[in-house]
């Protein structure tokens, strides 16, 4: 019997080959899960994502929504699916980020707001609308329902020449744990986790930005200096991060809320 034996998840940022989104919800699946439904503001991988799902051997269901996060309204559409289709959630995965790099002397207000509108608001429009059904979790399951938000290292490291994505993120930590006070009482967990250098679309397109403006030779070089800056001196990969998300979406955590999972290498010792 699997970790997650039943349960159905919401994933959002599932929808590109190589993130840490579609590397959770795989695990979920290879864990028992009943379904994952998928969502990102692109569905033009959708049938690789499905393939590999297959190739997992995973019995449950996995479907890839279109959704933009940052809407209230498709909110409302994913969560009615997910109720239509498999009569409950049970847990939500806040995975979607953007970034856009620059401090503040080079960022508009635009792309700041833009930034935090998928950081950081889509974690607020994903918890008003999944906690009504999160809470009837306790009734199928003893560890209650769970939300888990991917939060990055960012959260707690300063940053000048990338202040929407540190801001954004630090911000959604505050969320985190103010939202864990308020529906603990409900039996809903809700968690962060603070990914360090893990290898993902996302990241490698920052550092060719980063290559650009001549901070590195190459990417590779990038990647070989940001391994080198945690004490294990390695990167991570997104399944690694993934195990992770099993573990606080499973009822092994349930008594963990309110909590900051470092999957940093100990980078965070350093700053």
């Amino acid at each position: 019997m699997g970790r997650l034996e039943g349960k159905v998840a919401i994933v959002t940022g599932a929808g590109r080959v190589g993130n840490i989104g579609v590397a959770v919800a795989r695990a979920f699946l290879r864990e028992g899960a009943k379904a994952v439904i998928g969502t990102d503001f692109r569905r033009e991988q959708a049938a690789q994502i499905e393939a590999l799902v297959r190739e997992d051997g995973s019995p449950g269901s996995f479907v890839l929504m279109e959704q933009d996060v940052t809407s209230e309204a498709d909110w409302a559409r994913v969560v009615d699916t997910a109720i239509a289709d498999f009569g409950q959630i049970d847990v939500l995965v806040n995975n979607a980020g953007i970034s856009i790099h620059g401090g503040i002397a080079q960022t508009s207000l635009d792309d700041l707001r833009k930034v935090m509108a998928v950081n950081h608001d889509a974690l607020f429009l994903g918890i008003k609308a999944c906690a009504p059904h999160l809470a009837s979790a306790v009734e199928r399951f003893g560890g209650g329902g769970s939300i888990i938000n991917n939060l990055s290292m960012a959260s707690y490291m300063p940053n000048a020449t990338n202040i929407g994505y540190h801001v954004s993120k630090a911000a959604g930590r505050m969320l985190t744990i103010c939202a864990a006070l308020e529906y603990g009482a409900q039996k809903i967990r809700i968690n962060s986790i603070h990914p360090g250098v893990t290898m993902t679309p996302i990241l490698r397109e920052g550092l060719e930005s980063y290559v650009a403006q001549g901070m590195w030779e190459s990417t590779e070089a990038a990647e070989a200096a940001l391994a080198a800056m945690n004490p294990l001196g390695i990167a991570s990969e997104p399944e690694d991060t993934a195990s992770a998300f099993v573990y606080l979406a499973s009822d092994e955590a349930r008594f963990v809320t309110g909590a900051s999972i470092y999957h940093d290498g100990a980078i965070g010792l350093r700053y």
